[in-house]
């Protein structure tokens, strides 16, 4: 059985050899569109549960986490003039600041998030390439990821009337997540080295396991407090709406539902334009 294999392997290393058309450098960057997963649900229900609160007037909503960056490199092995197969690494960043603020007669309190997620994915993708004329090719590629991700999270609440102002900064470990990518796009040669890439590529991954440092920082009554530790960010529901808390034991008790740790979707689409070289 082991000879058989090895004379397969050996067949198809000679048969890759014999066909392969050489290599290739590719580089794109665009936009970025995340799901957001359990985080961009907390967002939604914080924003309802304050728009459905009697007598509170809402005058800005918190916004989810959803646009960003992506920037790639790939090396490609042409092993015939319609496949490859490439090695890839990327950047994606994705971020924003929103407010909620809410008025209750004389007073004032608002929330402001600062979420941030910056993801490098290491790829591995098989490719094929279709002619449509002399100098155009529709591109198919698929293949799996991991996503060697980070995530930070502050908090900032103010309340006024109370002389209140505290941040919480929430900084977990690293993570990494195996996934999925595929894309779809038309490369147009504008030399015989060179041909200009427009692709859409859509993912699959989730960012868990989301534990590390805690501070929070600021007035009580115009008084400085300052606190820190270790947590979880954790998922919950509770009167019917999502919630989140970053805590050292899974959120419990009356009211409390479908409580889990929290994860941010990596999943979504990014439209990208590049270069590929042949070399």
């Amino acid at each position: 059985m082991k000879k058989a294999i090895l004379g397969v392997f050996l067949c198809l290393s000679l048969a890759v050899l014999g066909f392969s058309q050489g290599f290739s450098i590719k580089v794109n960057g665009g936009a970025n569109f995340l799901m957001g997963g359990d985080y961009n649900q907390i967002v939604q229900g914080v924003n309802d549960f304050w728009h459905a609160s009697s007598g509170v007037t809402v005058s800005s909503d918190l916004k989810k986490l959803s646009m960003g960056w992506n920037f790639g490199a790939e090396f490609i092995y042409n092993f015939t003039d319609q496949m490859g197969l490439g090695l890839g690494v990327g950047y994606i960043t994705a971020s924003n600041e929103s407010t909620i603020a809410m008025s209750l007669g004389a007073a004032t309190q608002s929330y402001t998030y600062r979420p941030s997620a910056s993801v490098i994915p290491i790829t591995l993708n098989f490719h094929y390439f279709l002619p449509i004329g002399d100098t155009m090719k529709i591109h198919f590629s698929a293949g799996p990821g991991l996503y060697i991700s980070t995530f930070t999270f502050e908090n900032q609440w103010e309340l006024p009337i109370l002389l209140i102002d505290l941040t919480q900064i929430f900084s977990p470990d690293g993570v990494m997540a195996f996934g999925f990518q595929g894309g779809l796009g038309l490369e147009i040669d504008l030399s015989p080295g060179i041909s200009l890439c427009v692709d859409v590529l859509g993912r699959m991954a989730n960012m868990s396991g989301l534990t590390g440092g805690w501070t929070v920082a600021g007035t009580i009554f115009g008084i400085p407090v300052s606190d820190s530790g270790t947590g979880t960010l954790y998922y919950y529901e509770s009167g019917g709406y999502p919630s989140g808390t970053i805590d050292d034991t899974l959120p419990s008790g009356s009211g409390i539902s479908s409580a889990r740790e929290a994860s941010v979707s990596l999943s979504g689409v990014c439209a990208l334009v590049g270069l590929k070289i042949n070399i």
